[in-house]
């Protein structure tokens, strides 16, 4: 007995059914069964139930659910811009997608939210792989907010493996205070003690400063609400 397999031909044949029937507004609607929408820009896109539920555990638990998006064979999504979900939605009848460094965030975000597991991972890699003093601040809260141990682990050892570097711009000063302490308290920092002492006095000088700003914006704004009362 022999096995005989084309893979990329029935990638490409679910993708172009996918595309096709978005891109042809003459396509029959017998062809789909779900529409999901982007509120965003009133994107919509024609999928398949059965698709998206072999896909997502988020959607063959709402299906399963018969829950009002299932009757009304439509999803409204807030969250997410169009490109992003085009990807995802591509993705799923395909089995490929471009990640990159303006979309890395948005598509691990949005696969954690719709339980899309290889995708988490995906993303996730390819973020820590391609991490930059630019984005992580944002990904420290990212992943700590959303439980990304693994991203949050290769986020420290990122600033710790370049921190003479990393103390020398503006990012290091938007550190929160439990970030920091979590460096501080890592044994594998290595640095001069005088230049670490020179550089957490600049970082409390920095929040100091901001918290100024932030409690004179407070009192400007409480001043003008009790103007107004009288």
């Amino acid at each position: 007995m022999e096995t005989y397999s084309n893979l990329e031909k029935l990638s490409n044949d679910l993708k172009n059914l996918f595309q096709n029937q978005n891109q042809n507004e003459k396509e029959e609607e017998t062809y789909f069964d779900f529409e999901i929408i982007c509120e965003q820009d009133q994107t919509s896109f024609k999928t398949h139930k059965s698709i998206l539920s072999s896909r997502s555990q988020y959607f063959k638990s709402l299906f399963n659910s018969k829950m009002k998006e299932y009757q009304e064979n439509k999803l409204i999504l807030q969250e997410v811009s169009s490109p992003i979900l085009s990807s995802i939605l591509n993705y799923f009848y395909s089995g490929k997608i471009e990640i990159n460094s303006e979309n890395a965030i948005q598509i691990l975000i949005f696969s954690s939210k719709y339980l899309i597991d290889e995708l988490i991972e995906f993303s996730s890699n390819f973020i820590k792989n391609n991490l930059q003093f630019e984005i992580i601040i944002d990904i420290l809260k990212l992943s700590e907010s959303m439980n990304f141990n693994q991203l949050l682990d290769s986020s420290y050892k990122f600033i710790l493996d370049n921190f003479e570097e990393f103390i020398k711009t503006s990012f290091f000063l938007e550190l929160e205070e439990n970030h920091l302490n979590s460096i501080l308290s890592n044994d594998n920092i290595s640095i001069n003690e005088f230049k670490l002492f020179q550089s957490i006095i600049k970082w409390g000088k920095h929040k100091s400063n901001i918290n100024q700003k932030f409690e004179q914006r407070r009192k400007r704004k409480n001043s003008k609400s009790n103007f107004q009362c009288y």
